[in-house]
């Protein structure tokens, strides 16, 4: 494909696959070519959340009220960990991660959550972006004494998400860097009001997991900008959206079209020329 003039509707793929361009393909073969260096526990989490803070596009905040950071291999060692640990009862939203589905999990409306049962919400979500009903969810809650936990897996690919993590129900979230070509080697880190026993405490505090996982995802964390994805395919994206008669989405590499259904980008970005 040598330009978006010759794209068409049917290039574009309703799984939602991530990016993949020439640098994110280049790095991951320089990765397995080059020699490496190991990174200490101490000095990944330091760095990992400097990056996971740095984005310029969207505007967090509530951080310092989490003091306690794990290392996590990706956003889903950290949902397994939090569902392990409560034997699965727990509670999900509609249009949230497949996986829960797969494990038998049925969504709960809001409205009708279960008090005293673990809520876990992505956030931002992939399909609404921000959660048309979040101040609701947020008071029932309260109301339920439901603890919230939030998979932040989409978030390096977000703009314009606006967030104070600071709420007394909120009791830990998680950030991977996967949404940039990194599935084959998940990386992220989990912040928690205070520290609890469960897998991913038990992997990051006696240093359980892959080194070589962590100098990959330092190796990565040099070479990809933190709002890489939106930074460099932003103008792409708009004529995109112009030429197919979609709608951009939060997510750089997802779009919509009138119906509401949504395709992914991730397959075609590094292949158009612009």
């Amino acid at each position: 494909m040598s330009g978006i003039g010759s794209l068409q509707l049917e290039h574009l793929d309703k799984k939602l696959l991530p990016l993949e361009d020439k640098h994110l393909i280049g790095l991951k073969q320089e990765w397995y070519d080059n020699p490496q260096k190991s990174i200490s526990h101490d000095d990944f989490v330091a760095k990992a959340s400097e990056w996971f803070k740095s984005t310029k596009l969207n505007d967090l905040h509530g951080w310092d009220s989490f003091p306690c950071v794990d290392i996590i291999m990706g956003c889903t060692h950290f949902i397994e960990s939090l569902a392990s640990k409560n034997k699965w009862n727990i509670q999900v939203l509609d249009r949230d991660y497949a996986y829960y589905r797969l494990m038998g999990k049925q969504p709960t409306n809001p409205g009708q959550l279960k008090p005293g049962v673990p809520l876990i919400v992505s956030l931002p979500n992939y399909y609404y972006g921000d959660r048309p009903e979040w101040q609701d969810v947020l008071k029932e809650c309260e109301e339920k004494k439901i603890d919230i936990h939030i998979d932040a897996a989409w978030m390096v690919a977000a703009k314009g998400f606006n967030f104070d993590f600071d709420h007394p129900n909120i009791k830990s979230f998680a950030m991977s860097m996967s949404k940039y070509n990194l599935t084959w080697n998940r990386i992220g880190l989990r912040w928690s009001r205070q520290r609890s026993m469960d897998s991913c405490t038990l992997i990051s505090s006696q240093r359980k997991y892959n080194e070589l996982t962590t100098a990959c995802g330092s190796y990565m964390i040099d070479n990809i900008p933190r709002d890489y994805g939106w930074e460099k395919y932003d103008d792409t994206v708009t004529k995109i959206c112009n030429k197919l008669d979609l709608e951009p989405s939060m997510f750089f590499y997802v779009v919509k079209d009138k119906a509401q259904q949504l395709y992914s980008t991730g397959n075609v970005l590094g292949k158009i020329t612009p």
